[in-house]
């Protein structure tokens, strides 16, 4: 049992943390973006919602997907910068965030469905995507299968790996342990996350990260595992749209650059500037290119 001494160290140590600078404090709600669910087939879809003053006329959704076991909240200072002409919708997908995760681990393909049956029943019968890791990989599926409803995607990291290094990464989920009955695994993954934020990056930004990655609890590898079981070098050759593929640095950029050999219509972008937390360091340069791609006319 602790003593009286350290009680009151560590009461003295949350006082002086509550004093700190207030670039350590939790961030107020992002300006312009509120939060929504939609009922959908694994039950409530959460949503965060950037609204424009005005939108285009027939300018489509933009949906944003995210990196598991993250959530759509890793794309709180993007949503504002894309919201220029256009309502863009950050999704969490099925069993990450604050949406309801399903009864049993789902396909790719039914991770994808369930996300655009909900949001072209609120939104209209036509978006585009915009996909990070393991999100990209669910727009990829998407725009293959579904190019009516698809537009246009915009794909960054491509996880698209050959099959010995599927089939490796699967075999590693099976052997992980999500959480240790002492708590080991969570120094790591602090550290971890601290080593690779971006300059732009607070460690309240670090924290709040963390906090993401435990939320979907002994749950977290399924969408992983979902996109790691499926081949998407078919998926990519037919996929007709024009595409735009960005590589950051982060390990992905070999695999980003093949997917975009793949497509018939694909634009690649290289960020050797940006690897993990890009869209905390440099939303207004993420957000112009894709923007731009969106825009131009065919």
């Amino acid at each position: 049992m602790a003593s009286r001494r350290e009680l009151l160290a560590g009461l003295v140590g949350a006082l002086a943390w509550c004093g700190s600078p207030a670039r350590a404090l939790p961030e107020p709600p992002v300006a312009g973006v509120r939060r929504r669910y939609l009922d959908g087939r694994f039950g409530q879809l959460h949503l965060r919602v950037a609204q424009p003053g005005r939108a285009a006329a027939g300018v489509p959704p933009l949906v944003l997907l995210h990196q598991s076991p993250l959530s759509g909240r890793m794309f709180d200072r993007l949503l504002p910068a894309l919201a220029e002409d256009r309502l863009v919708v950050a999704v969490d997908t099925p069993g990450y965030g604050e949406s309801d995760r399903p009864a049993a681990r789902p396909s790719l393909a039914a991770y994808g469905d369930a996300i655009l049956d909900a949001l072209v029943a609120a939104y209209g019968p036509r978006v585009d995507l915009f996909g990070y890791h393991t999100g990209a990989a669910i727009a990829v599926d998407l725009a293959a299968r579904r190019p009516a409803q698809v537009r246009r995607p915009v794909l960054v990291a491509v996880p698209f790996f050959e099959a010995a290094r599927r089939a490796e990464l699967m075999r590693q989920f099976a052997e992980k342990k999500a959480y240790a009955d002492d708590g080991s695994h969570l120094p790591p993954l602090w550290t971890g996350s601290f080593r690779a934020r971006a300059p732009g990056q607070s460690l309240d930004d670090v924290a709040r990260l963390v906090a993401e990655k435990q939320r979907a609890g002994l749950y977290g590898e399924w969408a992983l595992a979902a996109a790691m079981e499926t081949d998407l070098g078919p998926a990519l050759a037919s996929i007709r749209q024009p595409a735009l593929v960005l590589a950051p640095h982060d390990g992905l950029e070999d695999e980003s650059r093949a997917a975009a050999k793949l497509m018939p219509d694909a634009r690649l972008v290289e960020l050797p500037g940006h690897a993990y937390g890009l869209f905390d360091a440099a939303p207004a340069e993420i957000a112009r290119l894709a923007l731009g791609f969106l825009r131009t006319r065919t």
